[in-house]
Parts: C-alpha cells; structure tokens; sequence
C-alpha cells in the first residue's frame, strides 16, 4: 500500500484494525505512535464469515469511532462453534439461524435487547419469526443476511441432462466438482436426494438412504471449500466445472465473463438466513456492540451486501436503494416470497444434528 493511498484510505476510514496496524509495522512505526481514537476506543472483536469484514458493511461504526472492529473469521458455522467451545469469547458472531439452537444449547450466546436495535422494526417481518430467532421468548439472533445454494456450472464445459442437484452424482464429472465443507449443506443435499421427508432432520430410518448419496457426492468431488473464492477460481481457471456454490460467486464469475449459469433445480432452490448474535462472556463494549448491529442493518450496509455481493438484506429499507430491475436480475427482489417457494434450512434436533455430523466426517475420511 502507497503513503497515497494509506493516508486517503485513513481518511476516509477504509481501513480495519488489521490493515492499520500492518501498515504501521511494514512502516517500522510502532502502534503506540499513532493516534489513540484510531486504535484504542474501539473495543471489540467480531466472529463472522469471510469477507464480512469488510467496511463497507460497517461504516456507522467507522464514523462514529474512527476505525474498525477486530475480526476473527470461520469458514462454517460447525467450524465457529468448536472454536468457541475451546474458549474464545469475541464480542459478536455471525452464525446462521439453523445453527443458532444449537450454539445456545451449547452456552455460549445470551439474549439480545431489540430495544437497542434502531431498525429491527424494518426487518422483514418472516425473518424476525424465522425459526432460531427467538428462543423460550427471547431474542438471540438479529438477522443479517439471506442467500442461496445451488448448484452452479460452467455452460460451456456441462452437458446439462435436467436441472437437478443429481449433477452432484454424475460421474462424468467426477473430480472436476466441489462442495462446501459442511455437514449441514451436505446432509440437506443427501436428503433431497434420497427422497427424506424432511431433509433438514433425517429420521434414523432414512439416514443410510443419504450416507450413500453422501458417499457418492463425495467420490465425485476435487476438494471441499470453505471460503467462495477458491470456487470462483477454480471454476474460472476450468479446473472446475461445477460446484455447490453461493449467490456471491455467480456474481464474481459474471463479472470476469465467464460462462456460468446458477442452477434453478428441479427439487428447489436451497436458501439459508445469517445473522448477529451477542456472546455470552464478552469483556469488549456492548455499546460498540450494539453499534456495531446497527451499523450492520442500515440500509446503506444493506445495498452494498445486495450490489457487491448478491445477496439478500433483512432490512426491507435496503431495497429501496438498489434498482428493481437490478434485484430481479439478481433474484432477492421478493425477499418473503423466497422464504416460501424454497428449501429453507432450519434446525436440526440436536441428536440428529450430532448423527448427522458423525455421518459427514466419517464420508470426508472415506470410511
């Protein structure tokens, strides 16, 4: 980074923590130099999902306290509890609704106040009573962002058969596909597949229906991703010809022209719900806290998460500020009407959420 471009990026308050204090080092200027508003007021580490770290989603905060908050990143939700299972306490996390049950059972969220959030009222009123939201008629989750799952493929290099997510079986393509590492979405999948009643809690009788989809899945894919640009360049680079994939590498893809086209199977769209909770244990500010939740839902966070990364927003505010023909061209233009019409994941029973991890990890090892 040039002196330029560090100063006009301090400025205009771009930069996070991170990128602050690596200027500094790779300057020789130690952090106890710089000026105290910049680095010391903020307190607070956030735990979210790649590429959430981003400014653009939390500029309120930035203005109002002069930089960043600290980021931990996971790359799935599995991923980020055992992390804070083994005792890391961050401030604020970003888990998914489905998963948010099974982070509470496990100690380590506490109730948010809704009165303390300036546009909860503006959120869509399916994501505020989407299932993890509330539990035992508390809070513990203020929905964030809202996306797809699907299979997408490269135009030119698939031979489409039918829309369905069976493409995951064909062994045409066997090592040229790949999947998100996760339990959840891999179980989902194989439940879809095998014909499970409700693919988001197999019942016992069904589970080695969807071990076998799992087993074969798994043979036909090159490696698991945790983060949507080894997706991207592998598919770009035609190392890949097809991946289970999110809205966000449709858009990144189309961007460069390459030839790819996000699946509408047959069976449905897959869509997931995130958002923030507050962590039980925090020693940061639970007004930064807070203000950090808020920063995140304002609209203008709002349209930057739709425009840049396709995305959905919960905040129906958001909306307004993207071009209608824009969103439909991106698919999130009827946020409510999404909810109803696709596979929707939710939580799991705890038990079944356990097997279900067993089943996947033992896929993964080949067992």
């Amino acid at each position: 980074m040039s002196y330029k471009s560090f100063r006009r990026d301090l400025k205009d308050g771009t930069l996070t923590r991170r990128q602050i204090l690596g200027a500094l080092a790779s300057a020789g200027i130690a952090a106890s130099v710089f000026p105290r508003r910049a680095l010391a007021d903020v307190n607070l580490t956030v735990f979210t999902w790649s590429g959430y770290d981003d400014p653009m989603f939390h500029g309120a905060f930035v203005k109002k306290y002069g930089a960043s908050p600290q980021f931990t990143l996971f790359g799935e939700v599995e991923e980020g509890l055992q992390k804070l299972r083994s005792g890391f306490t961050p401030d604020v996390a970003h888990p998914c609704t489905s998963s948010v049950p099974r982070w509470k059972d496990a100690g380590v969220l506490r109730p948010l106040d809704t009165a303390r959030i300036e546009q909860w009222d503006n959120i869509f009123p399916s994501f505020q009573t989407i299932p993890g939201v509330v539990i035992g008629g508390e809070h513990y989750n203020m929905p964030f962002d809202w996306g797809n799952e699907s299979v997408l493929y490269r135009t030119d290099l698939v031979e489409l058969r039918e829309n369905s997510i069976g493409l995951l079986l064909d062994e045409r393509y066997r090592g040229k596909m790949a999947m998100f590492d996760s339990a959840e979405s891999m179980a989902a999948i194989a439940g879809v597949l095998s014909g499970a009643k409700d693919p988001f809690s197999l019942t016992e009788a069904e589970m080695p229906a969807a071990l076998a989809i799992m087993k074969k899945i798994h043979a036909n894919m090159r490696f698991y991703w945790t983060d949507t640009t080894q997706v991207t360049q592998a598919l770009a680079a035609g190392e890949l010809v097809a991946a289970w994939a999110w809205n966000a590498a449709v858009v990144d893809l189309k961007k460069q022209g390459v030839p790819v086209t996000y699946m509408r199977p047959k069976e449905g769209i897959f869509t997931w719900v995130c958002g923030l909770s507050l962590v039980k244990g925090a020693t940061g500010s639970e007004a930064q806290a807070y203000d950090f939740l808020n920063a995140m839902l304002d609209p203008e966070s709002g349209k930057a998460l739709i425009t840049q990364y396709g995305y959905g927003h919960s905040n129906r505010k958001s909306f307004e500020l993207v071009d209608r023909a824009r969103l439909e061209e991106l698919g999130v233009a009827d946020p409510e009407e999404m909810l109803k019409n696709s596979l929707t994941y939710r939580p799991t029973p705890p038990a079944t959420k356990e097997e279900m991890v067993k089943m996947y990890n033992q896929v993964k090892l080949g067992q």
